[in-house]
């Protein structure tokens, strides 16, 4: 399975902007809103292309893309799936 199938597995899309900006994207609900969260690598321009690199993850609001929670630093791709699990 590679990393974009493990990814659809947890509800993730592989999103990319106009400016050239790809993350891995999921809708979700957050404190009553709709919102979305992306997950970059760390230098938070394009998206992670393995399961042990570390990644940037982010949640925004759906309607103005603004940040409604700092981002989080997570030492590996793989730990951050570990904790959607639980």
């Amino acid at each position: 399975m590679n990393l974009e199938e493990i990814m659809k597995d947890h509800g993730f899309n592989l999103s990319a902007s106009c400016a050239g900006k790809a993350s891995y994207t999921k809708w979700i609900k957050y404190k009553g809103k709709r919102a979305y969260i992306t997950v970059n690598d760390v230098s938070g321009d394009s998206f992670p292309t393995t399961l042990e690199e570390p990644v940037r993850v982010t949640i925004h609001d759906l309607r103005s893309g603004d940040e409604v929670e700092p981002a989080q630093d997570i030492g590996s791709l793989s730990s951050y799936l570990e904790t959607l699990a639980e």
